[in-house]
């Protein structure tokens, strides 16, 4: 397995998952990454860095040159924006560049991360929505984004004849996040005891599931689908519920009405416009998932790639575990004790540590 293979959004949350499971599975990588960007969870893995933003066709094209596999993530993970724009330009303007780069190259297969916010929510708890629905009402500017790249992803793989599959995961949790990715957030909240639940289903994700199955897609998976990789369908209050048993925090529940919630959060965003603080809940979030039902089959995924997802709790567990060792958060002995970091992120603290200027 010695593909080389071309990471976009290498040093994300997702693309550090993405990079570990690809050298796992034996396979080269050329990290494209931003030479401004925060690269210490790439500290000396043996993989090589490619220098330039999305938005650089030169740039990427040069980085493409020799790699036989993309796999498409870079993208801007915001549910906030003073500017709808922040998010759409580069969705936009990054997928027309990836596609005209693998034309150059010759790629022989294109992974193109997208999400389920593409897919959408439903009103009806009993609906399951699946890999042929489409967002049709999409309030949040990440959302939108994430709808209108894809789409123009499939018009531009039919057009040019590329080898492409589409991935669209649900809710990520977990480690190697080192922004504090919204979904992230979420459960850090809970941690530090100001996270909340609201009335809903939400559809979540280990990040080492979303990691190994884009590395898998470098062999398996067919040509032309459209994937949804989420773990488990649940409520909003059990990913409560599980944080206050791993860490005994409160975390409350507002089983207010949707039209309450939706008004908190706007007070929450006039408050943002004001400080440039980033609100917890917006109200494109509270319309997208205030009493609103975001179940999705996942089972063509576990089929095509002959996979086990890992359950809730273990995602969670796994969560609170990096977030205490990046955050360094103070939780009862007890609670710590069973959250040690793993050596791994230990050594690698002190190998970034050790290069930090004096």
């Amino acid at each position: 397995m010695n593909k080389l293979v071309l990471v976009t959004g290498a040093n994300g949350h997702l693309g550090l998952n993405t990079v570990r499971s690809l050298l796992n599975k034996g396979y080269q990588v050329k990290a494209f990454v931003r030479k401004t960007s925060d690269l210490q969870g790439l500290a000396n893995l043996p993989l090589s860095l490619s220098y330039g933003d999305i938005r650089d066709l030169v740039a990427l094209t040069k980085a493409a040159e020799g790699c036989e596999v993309i796999i498409h993530h870079a993208a801007v993970y915001k549910t906030w924006a003073r500017s709808p724009e922040e998010v759409m330009e580069p969705a936009i303007v990054g997928t027309r560049n990836i596609f005209a780069a693998a034309v150059h190259a010759g790629i022989q297969r294109l992974i193109y991360t997208s999400s389920t916010y593409a897919i959408g929510t439903t009103t009806n708890a009993q609906t399951i929505l699946t890999s042929k629905d489409w967002n049709q009402n999409e309030n949040v500017p990440y959302g939108i984004a994430k709808t209108k790249s894809e789409q123009l992803a499939w018009e531009l793989a039919d057009q040019h004849n590329i080898p492409m599959i589409s991935f669209c995961p649900g809710a990520i949790f977990g480690r190697y996040d080192y922004r504090v990715t919204p979904s992230n957030r979420m459960v850090l909240d809970m941690i530090r005891g100001m996270g909340m639940t609201v009335e809903g289903i939400l559809a979540t994700v280990d990040v080492r599931d979303v990691g190994n199955i884009h590395a898998l897609a470098v062999e398996k998976g067919t040509i032309g689908e459209r994937y949804i990789v989420t773990g488990q369908n649940h409520s909003m209050k059990e990913v409560g519920s599980i944080v206050n048993r791993l860490t005994h925090n409160i975390v409350p529940h507002m089983p207010f009405g949707r039209s309450i919630n939706i008004g908190m959060a706007g007070m929450m965003e006039m408050v943002a416009k004001l400080s440039g603080w980033t609100p917890p809940f917006t109200v494109g979030m509270a319309k997208e998932y205030s009493h609103r039902y975001a179940q999705f089959d996942n089972s063509k995924t576990i089929k095509d790639f002959n996979y086990r997802f890992y359950t809730l709790e273990e995602t969670i567990a796994d969560t609170i575990k990096w977030f205490m060792f990046l955050h360094n958060i103070k939780l009862s002995k007890e609670v710590a004790d069973q959250f040690k970091p793993e050596n791994e992120w230990l050594e690698m603290k002190n190998k970034v540590s050790q290069q930090q200027p004096v």
